[in-house]
């Protein structure tokens, strides 16, 4: 990716919502608010439910360049944190959704 789209466009990690990380490790927003084992479709999905234009990229989080992960580029909509919780209680309403939906 050229610098050039980096003011456009933030990128959100997968990383940056999960619980099982510390905030040194990644993690952006409160560990209350945080998810566990979050997947990039999540993402992905939270962010097509909010109605958010994005595009994806399964690169590995530097700083746990080990474990399965991924980003997703979104276009800059009021503030990274808030748009981070906003994608986080989406994926946890989708969580619900799908756990009512196998039952």
């Amino acid at each position: 990716m050229s610098l050039r789209g980096r003011d456009k466009e933030w990128v959100i990690w997968t990383f940056y919502l999960d619980r099982r990380k510390s905030r040194s490790e990644g993690r952006k927003i409160a560990r209350r608010l945080a998810i566990p084992n979050v997947k990039l479709s999540e993402v992905v999905m939270a962010c097509k439910a909010l109605g958010i234009p994005c595009r994806t990229e399964e690169k590995k989080y530097p700083k746990c360049w080990w474990e399965e992960g991924g980003r997703v580029f979104v276009p800059k909509i009021g503030s990274k944190p808030e748009l981070l919780r906003r994608i986080a209680l989406k994926i946890v309403e989708l969580r619900e959704k799908q756990a009512k939906k196998g039952k």
